[in-house]
């Protein structure tokens, strides 16, 4: 059930209105998933592009909103990896679509040298489960397929062999 805005329990010391309905929506999107600054913000500002000073109410809004630590960069980037290591990305797919949705390079970079140490294992995985078997296939056409769906996923070169190559 979607509740109106106006019934959901916001109270902040804020003394602009608008303010305090774009926190009630960041809540409404955020109580359903983790989401990225720049994500979040880009939501709201399709929601609400009609507003005036629109960038000064986002910026009180998501400050609002971390301060409160309903959002956070740090476990929006560690609940994605999660996920993506769950469907078998790669690290490239991770890095595209972390930079789009969160922006912070040090905290991505940070977050995808675990991942990477895994990769391998993530692309054994998905081909395994694709393909039902990692070994190198002995047709270069088979071989040059399985290939291009690693690196569709998100695989380097590197870790595609590696996968290939790995008991």
């Amino acid at each position: 059930m979607r509740w109106p805005i106006s019934t959901v329990n916001v109270s902040q010391p804020f003394n602009d209105c608008k303010v305090k309905v774009i926190v009630a929506r960041a809540q409404g999107l955020l109580a359903r998933r983790e989401h990225g600054r720049k994500e979040l913000a880009q939501k709201l500002r399709q929601k609400f592009s009609h507003c005036s000073q629109l960038e000064t109410l986002l910026s009180q809004a998501l400050d609002y909103c971390e301060s409160q630590n309903w959002l956070s960069d740090q476990r929006y980037v560690e609940s994605y990896l999660r996920m993506a290591q769950a469907k078998g990305q790669g690290e490239l797919k991770c890095r595209q679509a972390l930079l789009q949705s969160c922006g912070q390079l040090e905290l991505i970079e940070m977050a995808l040298r675990d991942y990477v140490q895994s990769s391998q294992a993530i692309a054994k995985q998905a081909l395994e489960k694709k393909f039902g078997d990692t070994n190198r296939p002995a047709n270069r056409k088979e071989f040059a397929r399985r290939l291009r769906f690693l690196q569709g996923r998100g695989f380097s070169v590197t870790q595609c062999y590696q996968a290939f190559e790995a008991d």
